[in-house]
């Protein structure tokens, strides 16, 4: 039989080897890290029971099977021979032709040296799965291992990736709902290089109504859909067209009940006591459906707490059932005893009542002793002066110094931020350098952020904010206590208020388009096509990148023309943390359904800013698009 040229002769030899595994493998601990070109995987004292006298490691590394096509796994293997321990193992940098599948939890095989069977030298052999998503020959960088102290290469590992047929996998999330419940339909484009596909959704309309509609990018395709019709169907394939070649999907099944799920509803609070001034969030959380026919409404806190906002509703699927959480977030105002009663929801016809949560709303407590003059609590904000409605970002943090233990930070209590809308945004609490004097270095625990946004002109005051720290008492070197038996010692951590000068925006020169944004905006739009037909649908993008808070800007204002069924926008926001400035992007997403024949302009769309750092009006405008409609059974040319 002819071998394979890309074979290793540890291939070649591996159907006669012949492996006694005795003994057993000790592992004292495993450890995982890894870098940005490469991941290390440290074996700490893999050992195992006996190894040659006098013969030094070697190491080994092959691809099984050294011929694969794209989308299928193949596995390198790693054998270290010759060694009782085994230090680490550095793999190479993940390759762009494929992408690793356990690059932290190889299989490990190990055999044990015996002379009476055989067998001269201990082998530890790791296993790689990878998965191959390009087309070619390539060439795998050494591994690099440290075995009884010995450091090694193996040899590059070549790989060989076939050509493999496109095809495509189709998906119904959750594949059992009720009637009235949505499910996503979807598709993805596996083993072309193209990115140029038109998806086409079969005709579910007998059982199921779009919901929010289709959108396929680059190799992917998702419908949002709404089940009517109870039983059980098989949907059809999804049609994808690639220039002149058409690909089906696979067939998926639905499962489509009339019978009510069965629904949990949950309140609960991260804490049950807060400070006055300090926020809290309180929750609900809906287990078994997301489709809820009253959503719960805010509870009423009366004098005791104020509502600050509320997040969108998440939705997730899980442990076989769906969630749908609300959050509601409250700044503490007075002390006392705050009794949350059930929260209602009702769904499919039925209510359902969480079970009442209380809080303990305290006093900000002036703390027993002064604070060492190695802790301490600062509010620094971006600057002193803004134009109403300007964001000025406003920053907490617990600064130690660096030769003391960080302390735990506790219970917090913020201003009431008079004047200001308030958003928060934490971030990370991670620790950072600040020079509190020249002779002094300190690091500092960030304890919260916030993004204020003045409402009125004039100086408004901020008044001072409170933190719990707790730090260790100083112990005894010679009798040593776990983490949780060292005694701690709570101070109470005061910053110093500070005074906003807020400007009123200029009158002159302000665009008719100016809706009230405060900082930089960048709009830009795109369409997926010119020319349809009646029946079909377009998707039309504009995406506006935000200096400045995206989630207070205004959406963008489309006189959309007529003959087209315009759907409501699908809204998707990203923010990006970027230190004492807010930066996000928002893009709005309409489906366009034609449906009378002519020749359409999608106008462009205008949004207008005030720019605080050039003191000036500005405008951005995207792209308009022409659109021609065909009449139904001619060629959209």
């Amino acid at each position: 039989m002819e071998s394979n040229p890309l074979m290793k002769p540890r291939q070649l030899r591996a159907a006669a080897a012949h492996r006694t595994r005795t003994g057993s493998a000790t592992w004292r601990e495993r450890r995982f890290r890894s870098s940005f070109m490469a991941t290390t995987v440290t074996l700490a004292c893999l050992q195992v029971a006996a190894a040659p006298s006098g013969q030094q490691p070697s190491v080994e590394a092959w691809a099984e099977p050294p011929e694969v096509a794209v989308g299928e796994q193949f596995r390198v293997l790693v054998e270290v021979r010759g060694a009782k321990t085994v230090q680490s193992v550095l793999i190479p940098e993940l390759f762009d032709f494929a992408h690793c599948v356990n690059p932290y939890d190889p299989a490990v095989e190990v055999s044990v040296g015996d002379e009476e069977e055989g067998v001269a030298a201990n082998s530890v052999t790791l296993s790689y799965v990878f998965v191959a998503d390009r087309n070619g020959l390539f060439e795998m960088r050494p591994f690099r291992i440290t075995a009884d102290d010995h450091e090694m290469e193996t040899e590059a590992v070549s790989v060989l990736v076939g050509r493999s047929d496109t095809w495509v996998e189709a998906r119904v999330e959750p594949s059992r709902v009720n009637v009235g419940d949505e499910f996503a339909l979807s598709a993805e484009v596996f083993g072309s290089q193209s990115a140029s596909f038109r998806f086409i959704a079969p005709d579910l309309f007998d059982f199921a109504e779009f919901a929010t509609g289709c959108n396929g990018w680059d190799r992917n395709f998702r419908c949002r859909l709404r089940a009517v019709t109870p039983g059980e169907f098989a949907i059809p394939p999804i049609l994808v067209i690639d220039r002149e070649t058409t690909y089906e999907s696979n067939e998926v099944t639905l499962v489509v009940t009339d019978e009510p799920p069965s629904v949990e509803v949950e309140a609960r609070l991260g804490s049950g006591s807060i400070w006055v001034g300090g926020e809290f969030v309180f929750r609900v959380g809906v287990v078994g459906t997301h489709e809820l026919d009253e959503e719960p409404s805010v509870p009423e806190m009366g004098d005791l707490a104020e509502f600050v906002g509320s997040d969108e509703p998440s939705l997730w699927w899980g442990n076989g059932e769906e969630h749908k959480s609300f959050a509601y977030r409250f700044r503490a105002m007075q002390p006392g005893r705050l009794e949350i009663g059930p929260v209602r929801v009702v769904s499919h016809g039925r209510t359902i009542e969480s079970e009442p949560v209380s809080l303990t709303i305290d006093q900000v407590p002036t703390g027993e002793t002064e604070p060492p003059e190695y802790l301490f609590l600062t509010g620094a904000a971006a600057r002193s002066r803004a134009y109403i409605g300007q964001p000025v970002v406003v920053t907490y943090t617990v600064a130690h110094a660096e030769d003391h233990r960080g302390p735990r930070i506790g219970t917090k209590a913020w201003p009431s931020f008079d004047g200001f809308d308030v958003v928060e945004r934490p971030g990370y609490s991670r620790e950072e350098r600040a020079d509190r004097s020249v002779r002094s270095q300190f690091e500092r625990i960030r304890a919260n952020r916030f993004a204020l946004f003045p409402r009125r002109t004039g100086l408004l005051h901020v008044g001072s904010a409170s933190v719990e720290a707790r730090v260790e008492k100083p112990w005894d070197m010679f009798t040593p206590l776990s983490e949780f038996e060292r005694e701690q010692v709570s101070f109470i951590l005061t910053s110093d208020p500070f005074t906003i000068e807020v400007l009123p925006l200029p009158g002159e020169d302000r665009p008719a388009s100016f809706r009230g944004h405060v900082g930089t905006l960048q709009v830009t739009s795109r369409i997926d096509g010119t020319r349809v037909t009646v029946g079909e649908t377009l998707t039309l993008g504009v995406k506006v990148v935000v200096e400045g808070h995206v989630e207070r800007i205004p959406n963008p204002e489309i006189e959309f023309p007529g003959g087209f069924a315009v759907s409501e926008p699908e809204i998707h926001t990203e923010l990006a943390d970027n230190g004492y400035k807010l930066r996000g992007t928002r893009t709005y997403t309409w489906h366009l359904t034609a449906t009378t024949p002519g020749t359409y302009l999608i106008p462009a769309v205008e949004m207008s800013y005030f720019d605080p750092e050039t003191e000036s009006y500005g405008t951005t405008r995207s792209h308009p698009f022409t659109v021609t409609v065909a009449p139904t059974g001619t060629e959209a040319r």
